[in-house]
């Protein structure tokens, strides 16, 4: 893996930690050239629709491929 992919990689987990609302869920973060899959359990819907709010508002990220599921 290259380091401009890990640095985004990176940025996107950051994002997620520092947001209050979506930091405890350890949501697994994989990067494929710009195309951010997400994957683990969130509680509600709006989270699940927060999660990827985030993500997307990274720089450089091309597109999110929310797997996150609902419990």
């Amino acid at each position: 893996m290259n380091q401009t992919i890990n640095n985004l990689q990176h940025q996107v987990e950051s994002a997620l930690m520092q947001n209050s609302a979506t930091k405890d869920y350890g949501i697994e973060v994989l990067d494929s050239n710009g195309v951010i899959t997400l994957r683990g359990a969130v509680p509600n819907r709006k989270i699940r629709e927060q999660v990827e709010s985030i993500v997307r508002g990274v720089a450089g990220v091309a597109n999110v491929i929310n797997e996150l599921d609902v419990v």
